[in-house]
């Protein structure tokens, strides 16, 4: 239900107020409210039969950020609000439980994810997942800010989704493409391309089965000259494959996923 932007999706800022400078960006200490919007279309094929399904979601994250240490970010993500429509255009079971979560993370500076740590209800549906990503609400800035500089980026770790234990990899390259000014606050926008690579396996609701696909996608980020993350938005292509262990099943799904992160105050 969250993209993330991903895959995927979330973020904020910490840094002195001279960061994002040529010496390396880095978050500052803030509070500030996102909005996060999402649309999914896609397809499920299996035994000749195709379904087309679409989807959205909407939510209000409240972030804090502060700066304990020299080399650790403190970062809080709460949910504030969330509507969403499921593929059948129902809502979402459970979904009236999400609005207070409350998620506690340590980060680098530049945005890289030490440990997170949020509610351990096990009868909310997918809470793993959604507090995973809600730890890595902040981009990953690891480049120099200055026009023209690029830099790649890779990411691997294992997550778990609707019940699969998955390994991950993520290779980011991003591209400083110039400035602009959002809201009378100068703002760096950087390009980014992703590709992503999951395989892993499990039993949800009993029934063993693996997974395994590639996405890519691109996007855009704006980061605040003063070391605050002011939005981003974002289309990712996923191609995934299921195979169920019970009868060798293959069950393809195909998405595409439109995300737009804004910083509301």
């Amino acid at each position: 239900m969250f993209a993330r932007p991903s895959p995927l999706a979330f973020a904020l800022a910490l840094a002195l107020p001279t960061a994002a400078s040529a010496q390396g960006f880095e978050y500052a200490p803030t509070t500030a409210q996102y909005r996060l919007t999402s649309t999914t279309k896609g397809a499920q094929e299996a035994m000749g039969q195709k379904q087309e399904f679409e989807s959205s979601h909407s939510q209000l994250l409240s972030i804090t950020v502060a700066r304990p240490s020299k080399d650790t970010v403190a970062m809080t993500a709460v949910i504030d609000s969330v509507t969403a429509v499921g593929p059948m255009g129902m809502v979402p079971p459970g979904l009236d439980r999400l609005p207070g979560i409350k998620v506690s993370a340590k980060l680098s500076p530049f945005g890289a994810v030490y440990s997170s740590e949020g509610p351990k209800d096990t009868t909310i549906a997918n809470l793993l997942q959604i507090t995973d990503e809600m730890g890595r609400f902040l981009p990953r800035i690891r480049g120099k800010l200055t026009a023209g500089s690029s830099w790649t980026d890779t990411t691997t770790g294992k997550v778990k989704q609707n019940g699969i234990d998955i390994d991950r990899q993520v290779v980011a390259k991003y591209t400083v493409v110039g400035d602009t000014t959002i809201s009378g606050e100068k703002t760096w926008k950087i390009t980014r391309e992703t590709t992503t690579s999951l395989s892993g396996s499990g039993a949800p609701q009993g029934q063993p089965m693996t997974m395994e696909g590639m996405s890519n996608g691109k996007g855009t980020l704006f980061m605040s000259q003063k070391g605050v993350f002011v939005g981003s938005t974002s289309e990712d292509q996923a191609n995934i494959k299921i195979t169920l262990a019970a009868n060798g099943m293959e069950i393809g799904v195909t998405t595409t996923a439109n995300t737009k992160v804004e910083k509301v105050k």
